[in-house]
C-alpha cells in the first residue's frame, strides 16, 4: 500500500491505496487543514487516527511520498509520515520520498526557471496528463487560481497565477470595514441588491469571467485544442470554463504523486 501526501498552504490532503495496472484503489482518502503551530507529533497522530477511523492500517503503507508547498511545515510532515506510517512507531524520516529536485517526475519543465514551480502544479499536471494523455489546461482553485498548461507530449509549458476566490473574499473583508462575510453562492443576478450579492457578483462572476478568458488564451497558446481538468475546491464546479471540464477531481494531486511514486519506486 502507498501513503501520499499534499501539503498546501490550507490543507492537506492524504491518501492511501493500492496500485493497480489501471490507477490506484483509494482505500481512504481525506483532507486536514494546515496548522503551522502543529508539531510532527501531532500531525503524525491526526494523520495515523484519521486513517483508523477509515478502517486502514496506516502502519501497511511501505512507500510514502510528499509534496509540500510550505517550506515551515515540510521537515515536520516529514518526520510525522514516518511516525505514522509503516511499521515501527518512529520510522526513518528519510524513508519519506519528498517531491522536490532528484525527484522523477518524467514530465519535462519547459519554463525559463524551473525549480520555480510548485511541487504541488507537477503532481496536478502529472496526474491530469496520466489520465487524459493530451493537451491540457489544469485549473486549481485553492489559496490561489493557478491554471497550468500541458502540451500535447506530456511537457509542463508554463503557470499562471492569481488569487484564489476566497482569499479574493478575505481580503475584501479585510480591506472593507463595513463588508460583511459572506457564503460564497453564486447570485440571481450580476446587479446585486444588498452587499451579500455584491460581493457574490462580484468574485463568483468576476471569477467565473477570469477563468474563462484564461482557458481560453491557454488553449490558444497550445494550438487550439486543450481539454480543461479541474481541481481543489469545489467552488471550482460553479467556475467552468466554455466547453465545461473534461472532468473536476478534488483528489487529482493524490493521483499525480500516486503517478511520481511508481516512477521512482525502482531509483
Amino acid at each position: 500500500m502507498i501513503a501520499v501526501v499534499d501539503a498546501r498552504n490550507r490543507t492537506i490532503r492524504v491518501g492511501l491505496g493500492d496500485p493497480e495496472p489501471g490507477g490506484v484503489r483509494w482505500r481512504a482518502r481525506f483532507c486536514l487543514g494546515a496548522d503551522s503551530f502543529r508539531s510532527a507529533e501531532e500531525y503524525a497522530w491526526t494523520l495515523a487516527g484519521l486513517c483508523l477511523r477509515r478502517g486502514v492500517d496506516p502502519r501497511d503503507a511501505d512507500r510514502v511520498i510528499l509534496s509540500s508547498v510550505v517550506p515551515s511545515l515540510t521537515p515536520r510532515l516529514r518526520s510525522a509520515c514516518a511516525q505514522a506510517f509503516g511499521p515501527g512507531d518512529a520510522a526513518d524520516p528519510d524513508r519519506v520520498l519528498v517531491v522536490g529536485p532528484g525527484v522523477r517526475t518524467g514530465m519535462k519543465i519547459r519554463t525559463d526557471i524551473p525549480g520555480e514551480v510548485g511541487s504541488d502544479l507537477v503532481c496536478d499536471a502529472v496526474g491530469a496528463y496520466a489520465r487524459l494523455g493530451t493537451a491540457c489546461v489544469v485549473v486549481d482553485f485553492e489559496a490561489m487560481l493557478t491554471f497550468t498548461a500541458v502540451n500535447g507530449e506530456g511537457e509542463l509549458l508554463g503557470v499562471a497565477i492569481a488569487p484564489g476566490p476566497q482569499t479574493a473574499a478575505e481580503s475584501l473583508r479585510a480591506n472593507g470595514a463595513q463588508l460583511p462575510q459572506v457564503r460564497l453562492e453564486t447570485p440571481p443576478r450580476a446587479i446585486g441588491r444588498n452587499s451579500a450579492q455584491s460581493i457574490q457578483s462580484g468574485i463568483l462572476l468576476g471569477y467565473l469571467g477570469l477563468v474563462d478568458r484564461m482557458v481560453e488564451l491557454f488553449r490558444k497558446e497550445l494550438g487550439g485544442r486543450a481539454s480543461a481538468a479541474g481541481t481543489g475546491d469545489e467552488i471550482g464546479l460553479a467556475l467552468e470554463p466554455a466547453g465545461g471540464y473534461a472532468f473536476f477531481d478534488p483528489w487529482l494531486s493524490l493521483e499525480g504523486l500516486a503517478v511520481l511514486i511508481e516512477r521512482n519506486a525502482q531509483k
